[in-house]
């Protein structure tokens, strides 16, 4: 998608999702936010370096506007050339006016910038999603990771409200007794298919991964297939990758 004049500043920002960096206490979640708006962008791998550097004048340009915060994820295991932005929207109304970028480059050298940063890419894909603040840990304090595992799962018809249940009173405790500080739940709503879910969790580091399925850590082996066996029955499809948190293109 290309940047459009109101709301250019919006259209290069994933996930469920988010924290901030700089340092614990000024971790925000989704929740205190109605919107989040992200932006997958596939960029050209000759041109990685010069869009870097155009999403650093952006993220400089949402920083001196006084967003509260903008987060760079890059994919790890997936498409290595798409880098995900999101940023948060308290209303969709605040998108009427003209676009951070606008505001905060002016007219005349938005325009170049757009030019600049458009020549970097071959497509993007944005999302409006809504967090599900009840479903998320939010570990306060607790250091932030680069790592996350994200999944997309495709929800059966008429079984959403079954699935944030079994996210709800099933999932969530046990990702919480496994020792997990950090996992965020929102639905996607714009640019998405109907039914669409989307959680991120956070790793410690990629060893985590080397010690086996994260449910296996809380849960028996039968408990394990038990909640398989219910996620089994309301979903369509989903899709895991990992992706890294870019500090360098974040605040």
């Amino acid at each position: 998608m290309k940047f459009m004049n109101r709301r250019a500043g919006l259209s290069v920002i994933a996930l469920v999702a988010l924290l901030t960096l700089a340092r614990p206490c000024a971790a925000q979640s989704q929740s205190q936010f109605a919107w989040t708006d992200s932006t997958t962008t596939k960029v050209k791998p000759e041109m990685r370096r010069e869009f870097e550097r155009s999403l650093q004048q952006l993220v400089a340009g949402y920083r001196k506007a006084g967003i509260p915060w903008f987060l760079t994820f890059e994919t790890f295991a997936g498409d290595t050339n798409e880098f995900t932005t999101v940023a948060p929207v308290a209303k969709f109304g605040d998108l009427d006016g003209p676009a951070v970028s606008i505001r905060v480059l002016g007219e005349v050298e938005w325009k170049r910038w757009s030019r600049r940063i458009e020549r970097n890419y071959t497509s993007q894909t944005r999302q409006f999603a809504t967090p599900q603040a009840e479903l998320e840990i939010d570990g306060k304090g607790s250091p932030v990771g680069l790592y996350w595992v994200e999944t997309r799962t495709l929800v059966a018809a008429g079984k959403m409200g079954d699935y944030l249940n079994l996210l709800r009173n099933d999932y969530r405790p046990a990702l919480e007794k496994a020792g997990v500080t950090r996992f965020q739940v929102s639905q996607p709503i714009f640019g998405a298919a109907a039914g669409e879910i989307l959680i991120r969790r956070m790793l410690r580091n990629l060893a985590e991964i080397d010690e086996g399925a994260v449910l296996s850590k809380a849960l028996k082996e039968e408990e394990v297939r038990a909640i398989a066996a219910k996620s089994a029955a309301m979903v369509s499809s989903s899709h895991s990758r990992i992706v890294r948190l870019r500090p360098d293109l974040s605040y």
